[in-house]
Order: structure tokens, then C-alpha cells, then sequence
């Protein structure tokens, strides 16, 4: 059976499907994803790099962590600053990434 990107953010979401074990989510901070990150990170027609997708999470962790959270809270291209996310602490945008971003650490280790 094939699972599209969206399919196994919401799963992961829903609670349906682990998150990676890289990345330490609250359920309020899983609330905050599909209500904000994955309006872009789970639609194929937008610029965002698609949660799952590890080459695209893979090149922008060329640039560093920090760099990847500067552009959240500052915004870039296509994003808004904060990512629409006006609830979120510094605290769940470093979670949230994290989370985004456990595919590609993965695959990096390997």
C-alpha cells in the first residue's frame, strides 16, 4: 500500500502512526502541525519542502540548524514569518522541526 506525504503527517498526527524517534512531540505541538505546518508542507503545489521528503529537508540542512529556524521565525520565498503559526513558542517551532526534519537526519546516519 502507498502512503502519500500528507497520509503519514496526518497518521503521525492522528497519533495512527509513531513520529520518528528523533523527534520528541507534545500533542498540543501535533495540533499545531496539522493546523499550520502541514497546510504547506503536506501540499504538493506549494514551494515548501514536503515533510517526508529527505532530499529536499537533506539540502536545506546544508545550510545548519540555526538556519532552518531563522527562516521559520523570519520567514522565506513563499513562507511567513512564524510559518502562520502565531500560537507557537520557540520551543514548539524547534519540535516541529525536528520532527520535519527526522527523516533526513536518519538518512544521513546511515
Amino acid at each position: 500500500m502507498h502512503f502519500s506525504t500528507f497520509n503519514v503527517a496526518i497518521g503521525v498526527a492522528l497519533g495512527l502512526m509513531a513520529p520518528p524517534a528523533t523527534a520528541q512531540v507534545t500533542p498540543q505541538q501535533m495540533q499545531l502541525l496539522v493546523n499550520n505546518c502541514l497546510q504547506c508542507h503536506a501540499a504538493e503545489n506549494t514551494s515548501a519542502p514536503l515533510m517526508g521528503d529527505k532530499q529536499a529537508w537533506q539540502a536545506r540542512l546544508q545550510k545548519g540548524r540555526n538556519q532552518i529556524l531563522r527562516n521559520t521565525v523570519e520567514g522565506i520565498n513563499g513562507m511567513p514569518p512564524m510559518g502562520y503559526c502565531s500560537a507557537c513558542t520557540e520551543q514548539d517551532l524547534n519540535a516541529l522541526i525536528d520532527l520535519m526534519l527526522a527523516p533526513a537526519l536518519e538518512e544521513s546516519n546511515d
